[in-house]
């Protein structure tokens, strides 16, 4: 009798357990985007923009150790970036520059986790001449609210966004 219920409970405990692995299979899969799809919540893009604009912020100020800490590890690690080599590794400007985004797209990589690729152009602060246009991968962590930054090639950004 007893094994009889031990092996009833076990088909219960067991049917349980795949439906809450389905509904967490099923949630985790509704945050992740397949595409990168053009922002249009002008509230998300004003706060991607003004994370580039800290970047810059940092680089106008020769702070070294301030735009390291922006830089995604993964960026740093590729590019062989580190606290004696970053200036030789980062592009400076002769004058005081800004940066005036264009087109962002974004995509959900899980919960929480939300990479944006923006395409702009650097502009002097005091002449708002325009020294070329950069690409960005920007990866907001909205569970602590940290960012890291990514430079990218124009190919890597071309192409990717979705209406």
């Amino acid at each position: 009798m007893w094994i009889i219920f031990g092996v009833i409970l076990m088909g219960v405990l067991g049917i349980l357990a795949g439906i809450k692995i389905n509904k967490a299979r099923k949630e985790y899969q509704q945050t992740v985007d397949q595409n990168y799809n053009k922002v249009r919540d002008y509230s998300r893009y004003y706060t991607i923009i003004n994370i580039l604009d800290k970047y810059y912020n940092t680089i106008n100020s020769n702070n070294d150790t301030e735009t390291l800490k922006l830089l995604s590890n993964k960026y740093k690690i590729d590019n062989g970036i580190n606290k004696d080599n970053i200036n030789d590794k980062i592009k400076h400007y002769e004058k005081m520059v800004t940066y005036k985004g264009k087109l962002m797209c974004s995509k959900r990589l899980g919960k929480g986790f939300t990479s944006y690729y923006v395409s702009g152009d650097v502009i002097g602060s005091n002449d708002l001449k325009t020294y070329g246009s950069e690409y960005y991968d920007i990866i907001l962590n909205e569970n602590e609210m940290t960012f890291s930054v990514s430079v990218i090639e124009a190919s890597e950004f071309g192409g990717v966004c979705h209406d």
